[in-house]
């Protein structure tokens, strides 16, 4: 059987096709509303999600990401967005690089990968744009900022927080406060990060002097209750 793709807005045998990206309007015709087929894009790269159609299809939940490349919309929500903004990621969180590259993952994993669509990630030849090459330089900062928070988590555990309206803010150290299981339980303390407005609560051994003590609590307190601006 011989498939047929739209090619710089012309069909085209699979036989005959190349691996070139496709345009934005060659991607827009897999909308199962112009094309049964669902084209799905992500950070460039185009995915064939016709076996997931009861989410892709028309009326279904997550139909605005067929027929184009709306990556940004995977973590903001926003699925009205037809700016040219909507593959835009440059100026997002860690975080949420991180959720896309997962949602990524998660399509190669399930869908078939037709190929690239020229624009932000991919030029008209298949070759990484420089906004491609940006992408790439900040997943790799993400990625080494992880990890020296991981180290940081290690060395000064993050504390337990909880709210109640009648005691307010309460923090407070456990043998596995903040994920981090230990020998030790610790003492609350304020760590001040460059570019932070507010310091975290971390917990540290009694015998540590270096990080700043919580106003009005013990110094060998195990919990604290704080004010919260």
């Amino acid at each position: 059987m011989q498939n047929w793709y739209f090619k710089n807005n012309n069909l085209v045998s699979s036989s005959l096709a190349v691996q070139l990206p496709l345009t934005e309007e060659d991607l827009s015709h897999y909308n199962g509303v112009r094309n049964e087929k669902l084209y799905l894009g992500i950070l460039g790269s185009v995915f064939d999600v016709s076996s997931g159609k009861r989410h892709y299809m028309e009326g279904s939940s997550y139909h605005y990401f067929v027929g184009k490349d709306g990556t940004r919309a995977l973590v903001t929500g926003n699925f009205k967005d037809e700016s040219e903004e909507k593959d835009h990621v440059l100026d997002l969180k860690c975080d949420d690089i991180f959720a896309i590259i997962n949602w990524r993952k998660t399509f190669r994993q399930k869908y078939l990968y037709v190929g690239m669509v020229k624009g932000r990630y991919y030029a008209s030849d298949g070759t990484e744009t420089e906004y491609m090459k940006k992408f790439k330089t900040k997943l790799k900062e993400c990625r080494e900022e992880k990890e020296k928070l991981q180290k940081q988590n290690v060395l000064y555990p993050p504390c337990n927080i909880a709210w109640s309206e009648a005691e307010g803010t309460r923090v407070w150290c456990s043998k596995s406060s903040g994920g981090i299981k230990r020998s030790w339980i610790g003492v609350p303390r304020q760590l001040y990060t460059p570019g932070e407005k507010k310091p975290k609560c971390v917990c540290i051994k009694e015998d540590t002097n270096m990080l700043k003590p919580y106003h009005g609590c013990s110094s060998t307190s195990t919990e604290c209750y704080i004010n919260v601006d």
